[in-house]
């Protein structure tokens, strides 16, 4: 199709990428905001700060309201927030915090980051 073709495709792919990593991020807050508070944005002010941080992430309102109603049923998946330390370079403290479904697999990615990027 051509050059022109391919870089607009390219950047096209990248953005959605991003979109697609920014709408998961706020699905995720959203779930966890219902867990913690309930479903209804005009009492649970987490939710309701999850979904003004969905809305600035430009997500589609109806996705909103899916991701409300996916975490509002009895078996969405419950996400739990855990905090990690660990020690950086020259004795630096770094505290991770995540939330996550699976506390195993994020440990280990966890580690895995220390391991390659923190050498000393």
């Amino acid at each position: 199709m051509g050059r022109a073709f391919e870089y607009r495709k390219a950047s096209k792919l990248a953005r959605w990428d991003r979109m697609a990593k920014a709408f998961t991020r706020a699905g995720r807050e959203i779930t966890i905001a219902i867990k913690s508070g309930g479903p209804d944005p005009q009492y649970n002010s987490i939710l309701r700060r999850a979904i003004q941080n969905a809305k600035a992430a430009q997500m589609p309102k109806d996705k909103i309201e899916a991701a409300i109603k996916r975490a509002s049923s009895r078996d969405a998946e419950d996400f739990k927030e855990i905090v990690y330390e660990g020690m950086g370079p020259h004795g630096v403290a770094i505290v991770i915090e995540t939330a996550t479904d699976n506390p195993t697999r994020t440990v280990a990615n966890v580690r895995a980051v220390f391991r390659k990027k923190m050498v000393r």
